[in-house]
């Protein structure tokens, strides 16, 4: 569905208001200067995870516990931020590397039967929710305080921390084959939208992938990640087992850092350095609305901010504090689909067919 191209929408932006189009610099800073980084940076994360459970495998203590977990902190943190690029080389590695609401049944049957050094080949028997960022989580965090490290201090912890080593090391070479594919090669792909790209025929081909992987995110976000454990799809109660990170205690971290990856294809790559993503080509054509764009991230900043962490017990405890936080990302994604869209002349994908 196209809104508001019409002709003046059209040649405004294809003139950017001094004569150049502002589409190829947008598109190729948004590749190269955001996407990039992004996925070489979780690509180090996953390198750096991987170095942390060598150590908690070879002396599982409190320090080396907490250090492991400390990787994979950055580590979910680099992985948020690359939500708004669910094109690409992305989709198919999604759910191997983010399947939740995590499923311990199934983890723990894996780690029963696992060989004593768990490997690739042990993990490429087990289905999607046995592996990944979330499997990992559960495993260095466990249900309970101090569960995780009694675990692996146990007899068996040995081969239970094998395993986790395992899942760390696919993650790393999940994300190395993103990281690669994005720099050598796919960044020029979206750079390149209209002028030779074999996957983007045209800039608007480009720009509509771009500015809809961005509502998606958002969409993500609110449905996903917020109207389901608040059971505002179907009337239940709210139930904190469907969040992410919910074992680590950083939910609201991991939106924090997705709407942040949001916002870097928005504005740029630098959040305090004149805009160079999306927001050239709204200010070119509305000004204003580029400023209601801005002022609905704050509010979505400010509030999110406000909800406690852990935020599984915020649902519990303050209901209201997450259901506004739920509200206010989603008015900033509705700023995005239907203002920034029908601006911008973007057609909408179906993916985000949800009924605004």
């Amino acid at each position: 569905m196209l809104f508001g191209a019409g002709a003046g929408t059209l040649v405004g932006l294809a003139c950017g208001g001094g004569g150049d189009d502002s589409r190829p610099a947008v598109l190729e800073h948004v590749a190269r200067e955001v996407a990039v980084p992004a996925f070489t940076a979780l690509h180090d994360r996953a390198e750096e995870m991987v170095a942390t459970m060598d150590f908690l495998c070879a002396a599982p203590d409190p320090g080396a516990l907490a250090t492991a977990q400390t990787a994979w902190s950055a580590e979910r943190d680099a992985w948020s931020r690359v939500l708004p690029f669910g094109f690409g080389p992305l989709p198919a590695e999604l759910n191997a590397l983010d399947f939740w609401p995590v499923r311990i049944d199934t983890i723990e049957d894996a780690v029963a039967g696992a060989p004593e050094a768990a490997d690739a080949a042990y993990l490429g028997t087990l289905g999607v929710s046995a592996k990944g960022m979330p499997a990992l989580e559960y495993l260095l965090w466990g249900e309970t305080s101090g569960e995780a490290l009694t675990a692996l201090q146990a007899p068996e912890g040995a081969r239970r921390c094998a395993y986790a080593r395992a899942l760390a090391v696919d993650i790393a070479a999940r994300t190395d084959a993103l990281a690669t594919a994005w720099s050598g090669g796919y960044a020029d792909e979206l750079a390149s939208a209209g002028s030779g790209s074999t996957v983007y025929g045209s800039l608007k081909a480009g720009l509509d992938e771009v500015v809809n992987k961005s509502i998606d995110a958002c969409l993500t976000m609110v449905k996903g990640k917020l109207d389901n454990p608040l059971g505002n799809l179907t009337g239940a109660a709210e139930d904190p087992s469907l969040m992410e990170s919910r074992f680590s205690g950083r939910t609201r971290a991991d939106l924090q850092a997705s709407l942040a990856g949001v916002w870097a294809v928005y504005h740029g790559a630098d959040p305090d350095a004149p805009a160079a993503g999306i927001s050239v080509l709204v200010r070119e054509l509305d000004p204003s609305l580029d400023d209601r764009v801005r002022a609905q991230y704050a509010r979505a900043v400010e509030v999110l901010a406000a909800v406690p962490e852990p935020m599984t017990s915020a649902l519990l405890a303050d209901r209201t504090a997450v259901q506004l936080a739920r509200d206010e990302l989603d008015t900033f994604r509705r700023l995005l689909k239907l203002d920034v869209a029908s601006t911008l002349g973007v057609t909408l994908a179906l993916s985000d067919n949800d009924g605004d």
